[in-house]
């Protein structure tokens, strides 16, 4: 007898402990009575005219709180006398009047939840986008971060300081429509003049604002602000879904948001990273295809490179009766050049003489890859938007030229950053391969197209 009583005691105040800790969650969210007032004006709304509507929202909120309060005062005067049965039955005879505010709440969101099916959907996306708007407040500051790291470079050029604030807002709302694509019918051609109008009018606008910029800082500080863009353009994406999901009372763009937030973070602090990159011109990851054609022009013994137009550089050498043409991007300013239409020029100019075309660039990698870890494969290993490409594989297609590709896996964070020494190192490993490459498919006397591609930045013309 005495053990039955005692799980019975054991089990009241386990009870008693459970619906604590389940009001405690519910309040936790400090919301739940704008939120009783949302939904039962909802229902209101349907019975009531438009003349009366906002006068019924705040009735409702009254009769709700008087009700509520007159519920806790009338159970605290008399708690030990309201439903003497029922408290004989869950409560331990010397249980205070506490247990019956605790009941009676838990009744009163219980009601609710049975009665409007949509309240339990409400709390939660109401807790959901409390969490979103902490990233959010995140996501802003990196966004203001990146815009004081334009002001400033801006400035260091002879920006006008009282215009500062307008011109960098200028800079970050710049954009660019793409070509219509439900005609396909040369859109490579129009989607390049519309890249090559924005380069031009971008780095017009940059000069216009800060004119003591010469041309090499004039595209260090064309990335800066392109990175602040970045930035800016995610945070507003961000607030624009999130204020959706507020306006319309959604869960559901609500939950999406939530999801997508922690990649559109780490999206941003990656381009932040990029900043002291561009305003310093330290090599970036994406710089390890001009690294190897650095390191082959030392380990071959190339001391001059001749421009061949695009903002692209040639050195010429030679590899056990095989000569080798190794291309970049003109550095050590922040350049990616257009690789496409030198190597279309290079390739015509030679009649199609080649034996081989060999393109080397940075790669993202799986999530589980290594770092550095390098690849051989065939195509054209670049990633531009697509008129670069084209003319790469139209060239070799033309003249049927062997066209491979070496890729030096990275993360897009690593990719942006400044270079890390494991993807350093792997420059010498690649020029190694690039020569066991040509040695394999290359016959004595012929000739190979070794083009290293991506951002050049801080990286010079011969070692």
């Amino acid at each position: 007898m005495n053990i039955k009583n005692t799980y019975n005691v054991l089990d009241k105040y386990l009870t008693t402990i459970l619906f604590l800790q389940l009001i405690l969650k519910m309040f936790s969210s400090s919301i739940i009575f704008g939120k009783i007032k949302e939904l039962f004006t909802l229902k209101l709304k349907k019975l009531l005219n438009k003349k009366f509507r906002a006068q019924s929202q705040n009735s409702v909120v009254i009769i709700i709180l008087l009700l509520i309060i007159f519920g806790v005062i009338f159970l605290l005067t008399n708690g030990n006398n309201v439903l003497p049965s029922f408290s004989s039955q869950l409560n331990p005879p010397d249980m205070s009047s506490l247990w019956y505010i605790l009941w009676f709440i838990f009744i009163l969101f219980g009601m609710l939840a049975f009665l409007l099916p949509g309240f339990q959907l409400s709390i939660a996306r109401r807790s959901i986008l409390n969490r979103v708007q902490g990233k959010l407040r995140i996501l802003d500051a990196l966004d203001s971060r990146a815009r004081k790291i334009l002001a400033d470079q801006l400035k260091k050029y002879g920006a006008n300081v009282e215009e500062l604030k307008d011109n960098v807002k200028e800079i970050i709302e710049y954009f660019e429509i793409e070509p219509v694509d439900r005609d396909p019918s040369g859109i490579l051609n129009r989607l390049e003049y519309i890249l090559d109008v924005t380069k031009y009018r971008f780095q017009t606008l940059i000069k216009t604002i800060a004119p003591k910029v010469n041309k090499d800082e004039l595209d260090s500080l064309t990335d800066t602000a392109s990175v602040a863009l970045v930035i800016h353009l995610l945070n507003k994406q961000a607030k624009h879904w999130y204020i959706l999901a507020e306006k319309y009372k959604n869960y559901y763009l609500a939950v999406q948001l939530e999801f997508i937030m922690p990649i559109i973070l780490d999206l941003a602090r990656s381009f932040l990273r990029a900043i002291p990159a561009t305003t310093m011109q330290i090599p970036i990851g994406d710089g390890i295809g001009p690294l190897v054609i650095v390191r082959l022009y030392k380990d071959l013994g190339v001391s001059q490179v001749y421009d061949v137009g695009n903002d692209m550089v040639l050195g010429e050498a030679f590899y056990q009766n095989r000569k080798l043409l190794l291309m970049k991007a003109k550095g050590p300013a922040s350049r990616v050049g257009k690789p496409g239409a030198a190597v279309k020029q290079i390739i015509e100019n030679l009649q199609g003489k080649l034996d081989l075309i060999v393109t080397i660039d940075a790669a993202l990698k799986y999530e589980g890859e290594e770092t550095g870890a390098i690849a051989q494969g065939v195509g054209a290993a670049i990633g531009d938007p697509g008129p670069e490409k084209y003319k790469i594989e139209e060239s070799a297609m033309k003249y049927r030229i062997p066209l491979l590709a070496i890729i030096i896996k990275q993360s897009f964070t690593e990719a942006v950053s400044p270079m890390i020494k494991t993807i350093a190192e792997k420059a010498d490993v690649v020029a190694e391969k690039v020569k066991k490459l040509v040695l394999e498919t290359v016959p004595e006397g012929g000739t190979a197209l070794i083009v290293g591609i991506g951002n050049t930045l801080g990286i010079g013309e011969v070692a």
